[in-house]
Parts: C-alpha cells; structure tokens; sequence
C-alpha cells in the first residue's frame, strides 16, 4: 500500500514539474503569458488527482465500495472540474473572457493529469473486480 501511495505521488509529482516546465518554455518561446499561474494550476490538478488515486486504493481494499468505483470516479472528474471553477473563479468568470490560448493553457494541464490518473484508476477497477464467469 505504501508503495503504491509513493508511486501515485512520484509519478504525479513528476508529471506536473515535467509539464510545468515545459509548458512555462513554450509560452516563453511564443512570447505568450497566461492569466492564472500556471504553477497553481499543475498543483492543483497534480494534488487533486494524487489524492483521488489514493482514495480510490483505499476505498478498492473495502468491499462496500468496490462495485461502485467506475461511478465515483465519474462523479470525482465533475467534482474536479467544480472545485477548480470555485476555486479560481476570480480569474475565470470575473476577468475578461478567455481566448482559445488561455482556455488550452488551462486544459493543458488537466488533460495530462487526467490521462495519468485514468491509468491508475484503470488498473484499480481491473484488478479489483475479478471476472464473474471464471467460475
């Protein structure tokens, strides 16, 4: 379990700094600057996403909870989105309103950590629910 939990936290941990620094260079090279700090942003979704997988490890160890994983962890994904919308509301709604550029600065990291999170969440799902013909 625990190293599982340091897994989940060095690959998040590094996907957010290789994706922080290397989505800071690209917007340097075009001369381009986002509205929200991108730094906030990695870390949230980074943190975000690490807490999930370590919830969804636990709560696959609990039989109450394992049949219902693929629901909560589509229920997490809106809950993410809604967190992040209350939490940087000031720059999203009351600021002006979003290019294309600064929408995809803000997607950008979302999408990377929601590919990695799917990853962990799949393997969860597949090792904790067996094949019920195998019988």
């Amino acid at each position: 379990m625990i190293k599982q939990l340091g897994v989940y936290f060095i690959s998040f941990a590094l996907l957010s700094l290789i994706g922080y620094y290397l989505h800071t260079i690209a917007l340097s090279q075009l001369a381009s600057e986002s509205p929200i700090s991108l730094k906030y942003v990695y870390i949230f979704f980074g943190g975000f996403s690490l807490l999930l997988c370590a919830n969804f490890s636990l709560l696959s160890r609990t039989e109450k909870f394992k049949d219902q994983l693929g629901f909560l962890y589509l229920v997490s994904v809106a809950l993410k989105i809604l967190l992040f919308c209350i939490v940087f509301s000031k720059h999203i709604f009351i600021e002006a309103s979003f290019m294309k550029k600064e929408t995809l600065n803000l997607l950008i990291p979302m999408i990377l950590m929601l590919v990695l999170e799917v990853f962990f969440v799949s393997k969860l799902l597949n090792y904790s629910t067996p094949l019920k013909n195998a019988e």
